[in-house]
Parts: structure tokens; sequence; C-alpha cells
């Protein structure tokens, strides 16, 4: 019920059910610490650190020369959803589909076409292609954790590819298909709030006898406003954005303001020499530095309200606006708590982009992405390491050794630093992870497991192996919905165990149904974070996933059982 209300951080959440098993002593202290040793949960992080090398090594000019803007949307949604399936096989998901929003969202804009045209797809064939391969998703490592934790042998490569193959390929035929159709024609929020620029900023000019010339913005009294940031001065020809406390306030200064332009009249009613001009430079004046971002889940901004994070200050921005499943935010705009996959409308200076990583924010709207010819000498590093890699997926080296030697590799190469690699790792979800693993052998250690599977056994008295196969897929399923994947696949992982030690069954097809059915989250926005980081810039509502996700999601389960039955029963 936390989780699915979002009442605290997910990594507090999980973190405090940790605590309260091991306050009535369902766990101990070393249960927790063993996840921190869990080889999967290291070789996640390990994953992560690769693919933010591999992404910094082929910069936005690897996609620029694959997809032509003479391409069509068809031909584009084709090509883009076979790129990201293929690497989101082997690289880690999350930070594939944070690289590409930009991408593609520019190139949508550039030829015409809605973004929302695009973005489920990106997401949803990024959930496929994870299920290609053991390490695909942090999920399928995250059970495999949980089976090594318990004793057993771990599910291997093949376990995963031909059914990952299937659901993949089907995934793609049914988006190319259906996308085009039940996918809605949103127009951008910057757009539209461009269009409507007078109902997101106000205007007032300093006249020439004020008292506020020669003041700081702090002594003005105009840092602090309670319904109204200011996030602009134009000076004659000159736009100052982000402003500093410390700034120097001229004659005939025009400030724009963002938040609640009703209260404009307060703040002219004080007597300042503030003024509202004759005439309206709101759409006249450029804001070049206008610019989209979304708040990703691991995000320490989540749960802070804009002025509590010092946005403005941090990075040298000012949020003008906050959308969230569609719609604008109202009310106070410093009191405006953040959440994950909040879109966010920027305005900042030319280069406020260098104060932000992709861990606190994600830019929508970038400049300076093209920054050379792409060169084979260029790329040789990326190369190396993804061949390092696949050996490791392949099985022919250690997976972990694979992915280490690729970090080290890109840190010869002067690809990766130190910082590149601290910016990379998420606490969050390394908490997360290790709670969940932890969670998972509380539920077993209880007894809760045993007990529940008993009593679905009773209702099941004589069901095939398909029939309790789908059962645990679909309560699987109906969980994942509701919680994140890693969450759902760590409460479930104990109940397929003891369904299968009590039916007398092979154990892997128990365990390859929750993995298939954890990762199957197409018709919320809420159960996969991709799905959550495209909301925003697709100007999406929750009934878009739902619309397109439904079918998706009847084909995906109908393979995924046909084939366990077949292949492992």
């Amino acid at each position: 019920m936390v989780l699915f209300k979002n009442w605290i951080r997910p990594s507090l959440a999980f973190l405090t059910a940790v605590f309260l098993f091991i306050l009535i002593g369902i766990l101990s202290i070393d249960d927790f610490l063993l996840g921190l040793a869990n080889k999967q949960i290291v070789l996640i992080f390990l994953l992560i650190i690769l693919t933010s090398g591999i992404q910094k090594n082929l910069g936005k000019e690897f996609f620029y020369k694959i997809f032509s803007k003479r391409l069509s949307s068809s031909q584009f949604r084709i090509r883009m959803m076979v790129l990201v399936s293929g690497l989101s096989s082997v690289l880690n998901n999350t930070p594939v589909v944070a690289f590409m929003i930009p991408f593609v969202k520019d190139w949508a804009d550039s030829n015409g076409y809605s973004p929302s045209k695009f973005l489920i797809p990106l997401s949803f064939v990024t959930i496929l292609g994870g299920m290609v391969t053991l390490i695909g998703t942090s999920t399928n490592l995250v059970l495999n954790g949980l089976i090594i934790q318990s004793g057993l042998d771990p599910l291997n490569f093949q376990d995963f590819l031909y059914l990952g193959l299937i659901v993949t390929l089907i995934g793609l035929a049914y988006l190319s298909i259906f996308s085009e159709k039940l996918l809605p024609n949103n127009k951008g929020s910057k757009e539209e709030i461009i269009g409507h620029l007078n109902e997101y900023l106000v205007e007032t000019k300093v006249n020439k006898s004020s008292p506020l010339i020669g003041k700081t913005i702090e002594e003005a009294g105009l840092r602090h406003l309670k319904e109204l940031f200011l996030v602009e001065i134009k000076r004659g020809n000159r736009s100052i954005t982000a402003v500093s406390s410390d700034r120097l306030i001229n004659a005939e200064d025009i400030l724009f303001f963002a938040g609640n332009t009703k209260s404009i009249l307060n703040l002219i009613n004080e007597k300042n020499g503030l003024e509202l001009p004759e005439e309206s430079q709101i759409y006249s004046n450029r804001f070049s530095a206008l610019s989209e971002a979304v708040i990703p889940s691991g995000s320490d901004l989540v749960g802070q309200t804009i002025k509590e994070s010092g946005f403005r200050d941090r990075f040298k921005a000012s949020i003008i606006s906050v959308h969230r499943k569609g719609e604008k935010v109202s009310g106070n705009l410093g009191q405006i708590k953040l959440m994950a996959g909040d879109l966010i409308l920027l305005m900042g200076s030319r280069d406020f982009e260098i104060n932000i990583s992709n861990r606190e924010i994600i830019l929508l709207s970038k400049t300076g992405e093209i920054s050379g010819k792409l060169t084979f000498n260029k790329i040789l590093p990326s190369i190396l390491s993804g061949a390092i890699l696949l050996l490791g997926v392949f099985g022919i080296i250690d997976l972990f050794l694979a992915a280490f030697v690729g970090i080290i590799l890109m840190m010869i190469l002067n690809v990766l630093s130190i910082q590149n690699i601290k910016n990379a790792v998420d606490l969050d979800l390394l908490v997360i992870l290790i709670s969940a693993l932890t969670i998972g052998i509380a539920i077993q250690s209880s007894g809760t497991a045993s007990y529940v599977v008993k009593n679905m056994n009773l209702l099941l008295i004589g069901a095939s192996p398909l029939i309790l196969i789908s059962v645990l897929y679909l309560i699987t399923l109906g969980l994942t919905s509701l919680i994140t994947n890693a969450a759902a696949v760590s409460i479930m992982f104990p109940i397929a165990y003891e369904m299968g030690l009590q039916a007398g069954l092979p154990l892997t097809p128990f365990f390859i149904a929750i993995a298939f059915a954890a990762s199957a989250d197409f018709m919320t926005p809420i159960g996969y974070q991709t799905n959550l980081m495209v909301m925003g810039p697709g100007n999406y509502k929750f009934k878009d996933y739902t619309k397109i996700g439904f079918p998706l999601t009847i084909l995906y389960s109908f393979a995924t059982i046909v084939f366990i039955n077949y292949y492992y029963l």
C-alpha cells in the first residue's frame, strides 16, 4: 500500500519493512548484510556503470548516423524499436531510455510528428528486449540472486533467450502495426506552454524612481516571495536567467516572474516602484533557454518541494511549470512537492546543463549534442567493452568478470572517470535491491510462503501444472501493476519456490513465470520505471498505457504461458 500510494520514497519503504522484520526476529542483521555481498546485486551496478560509459562514448552522433531525418514515422519507429530492444538485452534498460528520450523527442519535433507516437513504444521495447538475457533487466538478476541465496542452481542464458526473443518479436510486430492508431497525438507540454506563456509568466518593470534600484534581489525582498519566483531579468537586449540573490536591480529592468500570476497585483501594490509595462514582452522575448526535463524515480528531488530543493541555486535554472500525468499541477509553485515522472519546464542560462546529471533530472531538450564526426576509433572503447560483455552473456567467460573488465577498459581508454562511476551509482536502487532480497528471505523463512501456497492448493486440488503456472503468473502480473517489478519478484519468489516444491515439479518454470510476469507491466505507468519516465515527455495519461498495453499484455502472457508449458512441463 505504501509503495502504491507513493507515501514515502520506495527505498525508505523497503528499508522500513526490513527493519520491522529484524525487530520482530524474522530476520537478523546478517541476513540484510548478505545482500551487500550478493554477486548478482554487485553485477547490476557493474552493468549500470558500463552502460553509462558506453553511452558517454557513443554520444548522440551514433543515433543521428542511424536515423535519417528523411525516414517516415513508421520507418523511424521500427528502426528505433529494433535498435533499442537489442541494446536493452545487454545494457541496463533504465539508462538506455534516459539516453534515448531526448533523441526520440528531438527527431519527432524536428520532423513534425508528435513524440507521443514514439515514447511508449520506446519504453515497451526496452522492457521486452530486457527479457532476452539474464542481464537485460535488474529484475532478472534480483531473481537470480534470490535463487542462488536459497542454495539452488541459477537460471542460465537459455532460460531467457528463446522466450525473450519470442515475446520481443511479438511486441515489435504489434507496436509496428498498432502504435499509430492506438497512441494519442499529443501536443508537447512545452509547445502548449509557449502558446500560453501569459498563464505561466508575468512581467513587471522597475520605474526610474523605484526604491529597489541599487539593491540586490535579496535586499529587495524578491527572493522569497510567497507565490512568485523571479526567473529572469531583461536588461536592454540582455537576458539574465537563473537570477542570483546578489544580483543588483537597475532602473527599467523587466522582471519576469513564474507562479501564481494573479498575485502580481499584490507585489505592485506594495509601492516599490514596480509597474506593469505598457507593452508586454512575454511573447517578444525569445526565452531561448526554455527546456523540458523529467524527474526520474531515483532523484533526490523526489519528495521535496521546489523551495526545499533549492532548485534555482543548485541547477542555475528556475522551474516555471510542473506537469503530472498529463495535467498542470496547480497551487503555489514553490510548495509543489516533486514526484517521480513529473515533467518540469525550466528557464536557465544557456550552459546550465553542465550542472545536471541524469540521476537528478533528465533533460529532454539539450544543446550542443553533436560534438564531432563518428569514427571507428572514437567508438572503439564501446566495441571492445561490448564484445567482452557478450562473451560473459554467452557464458564463455564469467559474466561478473566480463562487466568488470569492460569498466577497467573504459577507464584505461579515458572514457570513464572515478567521478563518472560515482554519478552512475544510485544508492536508492542499492537499498531497494538489497532490501528486496532480504524481504524474499523473510517471506520464505517465516513460513508465510508455505502457508499461502497450502491454502492456494486447497483451491487448486487436482490442478494441472499449466493451471498452477498460469495462476502464479497472473498473481505476479497483478502485483507488478501496483508496485515495482523488483518488489513483485521478491514477494513472489518464495511463493513460486513453495508452489514448485509442493507440486513436486521442477522449479525453473515457476521462476521463469514470475520473471516474465514481473516485467510485463504494459498497462500502467507505475509498475515499471521506464513507463513513468516517458509519461511526462509524451504528455500521456494513465488510460493511454491501458489502451495500447492491454492487448500487448494478452499477447505477451499467452506466449509466455504456452512456451513454459511446452518447453518445461
